[in-house]
């Protein structure tokens, strides 16, 4: 069970605040580094980390909640894939053992996301994203 959070989730003000300033930003994200950290340290991937899942209080700091597919480290994991596509990292779409990073590979989207307004891979399916991904990988 999750406590009552009055400030609505950051998909929500995604899409109701179109421009974010950088100091906006880096608050929220810092939360979540913050959480990040929590989670890392006693050893959970939350392995599906986008707006919806983080929830802003009223005095607009953020919870990461919905940890349904949320998993314990472990370095044979290359058969857990879940997540949301347009958030995954490349070492999860691919199959491949993934580490904490992959929450951070997530926040960055959402980075980018404030602050452009979009993200920076597209798709209408899970295929179709990660061909992009791997395509657009310096």
């Amino acid at each position: 069970m999750t406590d009552l959070e009055n400030g609505g989730d950051l998909r929500h003000h995604m899409k109701t605040k179109k421009d974010w300033t950088e100091d906006q930003c880096k608050f929220i994200l810092c939360c979540c580094i913050a959480s990040f950290e929590y989670m890392h340290a006693n050893g959970v991937i939350h392995r599906d980390i986008k707006p919806e899942n983080l929830l802003l209080g009223e005095n607009g700091y953020v919870k990461v909640t919905d940890f349904g597919i949320s998993r314990m480290w472990s370095p044979e994991n290359a058969a857990d894939t879940s997540g949301t596509p347009g958030y995954m990292a490349p070492e999860v779409m691919c199959r491949q053992n993934h580490s904490y990073a992959i929450d951070y590979y997530a926040l960055g989207i959402i980075g980018y996301e404030m602050m452009l307004g979009k993200r920076p891979y597209k798709g209408k399916d899970r295929k179709a994203i990660r061909d992009q991904i791997l395509k657009e990988q310096v």
